[in-house]
């Protein structure tokens, strides 16, 4: 066994201990909450969220170092996560700055990444059929499925309203759909760590 695979197998045991690790805090969300705070906004559950998808923005940027040829698409990589870690605090900014703030910011991070789009353009198309290729690009697209269109159509109260009839509890519908959106949240920070190491191993070869 070479030292490659050795590192794969290791970061196979982390990433384990980290799902299990986001167990544990749904454990607690569930048994040392309150009723009425149970998978909410100030939840432990939405916490590891908007950490999670900071991490995804900071390790997309910052595999721009090791790629001058990716730099493009993994600014926009970033952007976009950047964009949902701003979305995840929309009840904070609409409260504390102003009502719609968050779309504003958002909006100002769509512009930004416009124009890199339009400036770079046959520099992401370029680094985009190599990316599509590998193998961090599929968990991302698995994660964004989990997040992104799974877990809103999981999440929609008439089905478990529909489930559970008269006995409807409103933070066992917030449990799952919270917990599914930090599993794809979960995977496409996965992914990232994965881009990076293959960016910076591609950087050092002689």
């Amino acid at each position: 066994m070479n030292k490659n695979q050795i590192f794969k197998i290791i970061r196979i045991v982390i990433y384990s201990g980290y799902l299990l690790l986001l167990s544990l805090v749904f454990q607690y969300d569930a048994s040392f909450v309150g009723e009425n705070d149970k998978f909410i906004e100030s939840s432990l559950t939405e916490y590891f969220q908007e950490g999670t998808l900071l991490l995804i923005a900071l390790i997309f940027f910052l595999s721009t170092y090791y790629s001058k040829d990716s730099k493009a698409l993994l600014q926009l990589l970033g952007g976009f996560y950047l964009m949902a870690l701003v979305r995840e605090f929309d009840s904070v900014l609409d409260h504390y700055v102003y009502d719609g703030a968050w779309q504003t910011i958002v909006l100002i991070i769509l512009v930004i990444l416009g124009v890199l789009i339009f400036k770079s353009r046959k520099k992401l198309a370029s680094a985009l059929p190599s990316y599509m290729n590998s193998f961090s690009f599929g968990l991302l697209i698995a994660g964004m499925l989990i997040a992104f269109i799974y877990n809103r159509l999981f999440g929609e109260p008439f089905m478990w309203k529909a489930v559970m009839e008269d006995g409807y509890i409103r933070s066992v519908k917030n449990a799952v759909e919270e917990s599914v959106e930090l599993l794809g949240y979960s995977l496409i920070l996965f992914s990232s760590i994965e881009y990076f190491i293959q960016l910076k191993g591609e950087k050092i070869k002689p």
